[in-house]
C-alpha cells in the first residue's frame, strides 16, 4: 500500500490469517485448484444450466486465469503477458 497498490486477494489473505505472502499465494492456487475441479466437473455433469452458459463461464475464467496467472496483468502488464497477447491475437500461429 505504501507504493500506491491498491489491495488484492493475497494481502487480504496475509492480513485475515497472519502468513507470509510465500503461504498466501500457495494457499490461493490450491483454492483455485479446488474452484477449476468443481467447474470441470459441473461442464461434464448433466446440468440445468444450459451448455452455452457453462461454455462461456468456463472460457471467462481461462481468460481471468490467463490475465492474472503471474500477476495484474491488465493494471501492470509485464512482457510475458505483451506476449501472449500478441502471440495471440496479433501474430497467432497458421494453421495450414
Amino acid at each position: 500500500l505504501e507504493r500506491g497498490e491498491t489491495t488484492n486477494s493475497i494481502m487480504s489473505y496475509m492480513h485475515e490469517n497472519g502468513t507470509s505472502e510465500e503461504h498466501a499465494c500457495e494457499e490461493l492456487r490450491n483454492l483455485i485448484d479446488i474452484e477449476w475441479k468443481k467447474m470441470n466437473r459441473q461442464r461434464v455433469s448433466d446440468s440445468t444450466l444450459p451448455k452455452a452458459f457453462r461454455e462461456i463461464a468456463m472460457n471467462m475464467t481461462r481468460v481471468s486465469h490467463c490475465t492474472y496467472q503471474y500477476g495484474d496483468g491488465l493494471g501492470r502488464p509485464d512482457y510475458n503477458i505483451e506476449n501472449r497477447i500478441k502471440f495471440l491475437l496479433i501474430d497467432p500461429v497458421p494453421i495450414n
